[in-house]
């Protein structure tokens, strides 16, 4: 009897995150996937277009689905705002190294913002909030060959890995599954093949309204018959020197307790339902990650308050060790 009564709040912490689960995965799939513009950026100077991402965005009629630019822009009766333009794509890009006891790797970090995820009581998105964004870091060895795709939002949220069959079996974590993959609501490939080097590139088709990552192929952009959109290709570390009133202003708060969050970020919903048992007033709110940041923002990847540290993806060696990872 009494282990029965201290199994109960385990199985209602349980219940709970499953519905929570549902909403955030589920709620899009009443989108109409016919329509869909594809996104291209150039290639980075020194790269190829192999390890350069392509995205498949559903229903780009509604404004929110677009990928945009972020701006600095003055308001009616307060501070300045941060928002993102859809009508000027654009895709951030940096270059890292790290090492590990296993050897030397290069990472290609690309960043993306969307305006939105819209609100209604028909899709009640768990992460409805402004300027939400999505990183996709491709993970290279010393010869440049592609080993591991990491993909989450730029809130650590939704967070999937893509080995590729050129990262030794033994680096994979234990258990990992063959065919594919369960990542919150979707099925995504547990092993992708690199594209190869005559312009094939992968494409990560992007859900409407949440901007989740529905399915990933490698794609040649010759093939894709429908709209076609070109992104520029911005340096990282612009996003914190954004133009504004003939200066320059950071899209992240730079000071306070929000520094180093998105500006005008804030999400409602994750706040009422996650941040009590997460212990975290400012949870699913969307953080820098490179280029300029020095600020003290854990990028956490996982919601156990006390693996907060130990899956920041900040510190990508100990990120990749936290899930498993054998680089």
């Amino acid at each position: 009897m009494h282990a029965s009564r201290n199994r109960l709040p385990y199985r209602f912490f349980f219940l709970l995150l499953f519905a929570i689960l549902a909403i955030a995965g589920c709620s899009t799939r009443a989108s109409d996937p016919a329509v869909v513009a594809l996104y291209l950026s150039p290639v980075p100077e020194g790269e190829v277009a192999a390890h350069t991402p392509a995205f498949v965005v559903k229903e780009p009629q509604q404004r929110y689905n677009r990928i945009g630019s972020p701006a600095i822009r003055p308001s009616v009766d307060g501070p300045a705002v941060a928002v993102v333009d859809p009508e000027q794509p654009a895709l951030f890009f940096e270059t890292t190294l790290f090492a590990t006891a296993h050897g030397e790797y290069r990472n290609l970090i690309y960043r993306l913002h969307f305006p939105e995820v819209p609100f209604s009581w028909r899709s009640p998105n768990l992460t409805t909030g402004k300027n939400p964004g999505l990183l996709i870091i491709y993970t290279l060895d010393r010869k440049d060959r592609l080993l591991l795709v990491t993909t989450a939002h730029t809130c650590g949220c939704f967070l999937a890995f893509l080995p590729t069959p050129l990262l030794n079996r033994a680096a994979y974590p234990a258990n990992w599954p063959e065919g594919d993959q369960a990542v919150y609501g979707y099925r995504l490939p547990a092993q992708i093949e690199p594209p190869r080097e005559d312009g094939q590139r992968l494409a990560f088709t992007l859900e409407s309204q949440t901007h989740r990552i529905g399915a990933v192929r490698r794609y040649d952009p010759a093939d894709h018959s429908g709209e076609e959109v070109t992104m520029r290709l911005a340096p990282m570390r612009s996003l914190h020197h954004l133009p504004y009133g003939g200066g320059k202003s950071s899209f992240f708060e730079t000071s306070g307790s929000r520094n180093g969050y998105v500006l005008n970020n804030t999400k409602i919903l994750e706040r009422l339902l996650i941040s009590w048992w997460a212990f975290d007033w400012r949870v699913g709110e969307d953080k820098a990650f490179g280029g300029d940041d020095t600020s003290p923002a854990i990028f956490y990847t996982s919601l156990k308050f006390w693996a907060r540290k130990a899956s920041d993806m900040k510190d990508f060696p100990a990120f990749l060790t936290y899930w498993g990872w054998g680089l």
